[in-house]
């Protein structure tokens, strides 16, 4: 179902006509894109977490296809086959959003769920760090099942209408900021790992010091001005980016602070649950005060711009931070920063591989959002509007 569709219903509804701002009502709405972004987008991160780290492939010399057909349960465990069901729901509801809730859209969600898992697996066997299990295969096409169902009870119970509703309030329409969102939505997966700073792009490592020449005398200093400016640049960018998908320019302080506890937020939930108690705070620190800070500061001018120039400000925040991360002399690896967490190995090393992923695309990934919008907007503020008789 369209926005149009939507629009019309609550239009001619006299009951629920009050929930529409006027200024929605005026809108031109158009076809939401954001499901088709989420699918795709849903996919690759599926398959990055599952081939993380891409290193050390092998043949084991078995016959391929054999475990297909291993006796159930050949290796199991309680945690990940609950994680198995819960990271391919978000793929059942994506699906099922695709062919709009029919009837046949759970069948179609768990077949492709079914397809790709199958798939996933036969790859598995290949990388050492990995063991092929025909087990999860059913608990990730069960997860597809359990996600596609969950999107038509929502759709029957409005809750889709909602915040379709919400969204149009928002934020802007169009494929370009559906784009935008999806990619907004996905930040805040980089966030998701407590041992990363806040708004963070670099990461003090633990264990024997490193060797390394400071440009400065003052070596400490070198590095806290690093960590300082990356959390700057990032926070500016990050908020810079979502100033572009707004709607309304009023809403802008509601949203920025709203950005702000939704991170803080996610990071004590994942900090409460992964991190020692002892490092419960790990993701913040005097730098990341200050870098905020200092953010604010600069949010305070680069928000008084337009739109195209808020969007090459926010790429250019974007490129500053990756040249940051290309000058911090220091290398933290997943095992020097194992010993904050409750949690082993093997499942540190697929949460650390999910935000590590997603952390080194996304840069790029917004960067053409960014420069997108800033064409758009510059087209429209140079091309005449050419207003046809009916």
């Amino acid at each position: 179902m369209t926005s149009n569709t939507f629009l019309r219903a609550f239009q001619h509804n006299p009951f629920m006509r009050w929930q529409l701002p006027i200024s929605y009502l005026a809108r031109e709405t158009a076809p939401s894109w954001l499901g088709r972004h989420f699918l795709l987008a849903w996919h690759l991160v599926l398959l990055a977490v599952s081939f993380y780290p891409f290193s050390g492939w092998r043949y084991t010399g078995e016959g391929v296809f054999a475990f297909y057909s291993y006796p159930l349960p050949y290796y199991q465990s309680a945690f990940d086959n609950w994680i198995n069901v819960a990271a391919y729901m978000p793929l059942g509801y994506a699906w099922a959003l695709y062919y709009r809730c029919r009837w046949f859209a759970p069948l179609l969600a768990m077949l492709f769920g079914c397809l790709l898992s199958g798939s996933v697996e036969f790859v598995q066997q290949f990388i050492p760090s990995r063991i092929a299990s025909n087990l999860d295969i059913l608990c990730n096409t069960a997860g597809c099942l359990l996600g596609a169902l969950a999107a038509g009870l929502f759709s029957k119970l409005l809750i889709l209408r909602g915040w379709h509703i919400r969204r149009q309030r928002w934020f802007r329409v169009g494929a370009l900021a559906d784009y935008g969102l999806m990619l907004l939505a996905l930040w805040f997966a980089t966030q998701m790992n407590p041992a990363i700073p806040l708004f963070g792009v670099v990461v003090q490592p633990r264990g024997l010091p490193q060797p390394w020449i400071s440009p400065i005398h003052d070596a400490a200093l070198f590095l806290g001005l690093l960590e300082i400016s990356g959390v700057m640049l990032h926070f500016t960018a990050v908020c810079l980016f979502l100033l572009t998908l707004l709607a309304q320019r009023r809403d802008r302080m509601t949203a920025l602070w709203g950005l702000v506890l939704a991170a803080v937020t996610l990071k004590l939930v994942t900090a409460g649950a992964l991190l020692k108690p002892s490092a419960f705070l790990e993701w913040f620190n005097l730098q990341v005060l200050a870098g905020i800070l200092a953010a604010l500061i600069l949010l305070n001018i680069l928000s008084r711009l337009k739109m195209r120039w808020q969007a090459l400000a926010a790429a250019a925040c974007l490129f500053a931070t990756q040249v940051i991360e290309e000058l911090w002399p220091l290398n933290a690896g997943p095992l020097d920063l194992l010993e904050l967490f409750k949690w082993h190995y093997g499942h540190l090393r697929d949460f650390n591989g999910l935000s590590e992923m997603i952390s080194a695309v996304w840069p790029y990934a917004a960067t053409v959002y960014l420069l997108g919008l800033a064409w758009q907007n510059w087209r429209r503020s140079h091309m005449p509007t050419i207003i046809g008789k009916r």
